[in-house]
């Protein structure tokens, strides 16, 4: 007994006729009568009473027709699955990024993707860059959510995402608060409070390539602190931070901030995705695709 066998007799059943049902399957009737008959020749039971008016379920063709029903939707249900899971439209894909990146782009971009694609179950980790590539090399996360430009991890395949406005957090009493915009060299002889947590080393790295020069003389002090606290340090008047823009909505702290510009216009952060090349989970594509739809 295959699967075409039980097909033909739920059609048949629902029907009232192997002609009506052989014309719903497109196949020939004769062929219909056959194969129910090899059903109940191997069950040793009748399933339908024929007549010239069509054919009835006897009543073991009506307790067998529900199991038909039962699996056939079943193996319906199976295929469909599979064929998602195929397709990167069911499964699993656990992303890492900085826990100061929970917010902004990233959670727009997660939001949007997941309610596209609801099947997909997306498992978050916060890690510092060491551990999210550690992580994306040894395959137990699928996708990391870093700042910086292409090619940053030499191991890894990376995709330009968004991009970010930078920030300065200052104190609100700071002179500089009363400006709008606040240019690089504005900045000079000031005490920079920035966190060793990611991407705090980065940011670390975007300050001196805009004030490396010696008579610019930043003062950097790294804490081993949260953004919320290096923010917290700032509204005291202990120094000023640079931020990513998604800090903007943290208030309450006696933080103003600034958008920071050079000659060219306002200073920009660049995230990148990055991924193990041999990975193979088919939700890894369906995920790059969404987030360089976004970016």
């Amino acid at each position: 007994m295959e699967l075409r066998h039980l097909r033909y007799i739920i059609a048949s059943a629902r029907n009232g006729s192997f002609s009506a049902a052989a014309h719903e399957l497109n196949v020939r009737q004769p062929i219909v009568s056959k194969r129910i008959k090899e059903v109940e020749d191997e069950l040793g039971t009748q399933l339908f009473d024929r007549s010239t008016a069509g054919a009835r379920l006897t009543l073991a063709g009506e307790e067998f027709v529900i199991s038909c029903r039962r699996i056939v939707e079943d193996v319906e249900r199976l295929a469909e699955r599979a064929k998602a899971r195929s397709e990167g439209e069911l499964g699993r894909i656990v992303v890492g990024f900085y826990k100061s990146l929970s917010s902004g782009g990233l959670r727009a971009a997660l939001r949007s993707f997941r309610q596209r694609y609801p099947k997909i179950e997306v498992e978050l980790i916060e890690s510092p860059f060491i551990e999210l590539t550690a992580g994306v090399l040894a395959g137990t996360i699928d996708i990391a959510v870093i700042l910086g430009d292409a090619g940053k991890c030499e191991s890894l395949n990376s995709l330009a995402l968004w991009t970010e406005l930078l920030v300065v957090a200052l104190p609100e009493g700071h002179h500089l608060a009363e400006k709008s915009v606040v240019y690089w060299p504005e900045l000079k002889g000031e005490r920079f409070l920035i966190s060793h947590h990611d991407p705090g080393p980065d940011i670390r790295n975007i300050l001196l390539r805009h004030l490396a020069a010696p008579s610019d003389h930043p003062e950097i002090v790294m804490r081993h602190l949260s953004r919320e606290s290096i923010l917290l340090e700032v509204g005291s008047g202990q120094g000023i931070a640079l931020q990513c823009q998604s800090a903007v909505g943290l208030t309450s702290l006696g933080v103003a901030f600034r958008p920071l510009h050079d000659g060219n216009g306002a200073t920009r952060l660049g995230y990148i995705a990055c991924w193990r090349p041999e990975n193979t989970n088919p939700t890894l594509q369906t995920f790059l695709d969404a987030v360089e739809q976004r970016g």
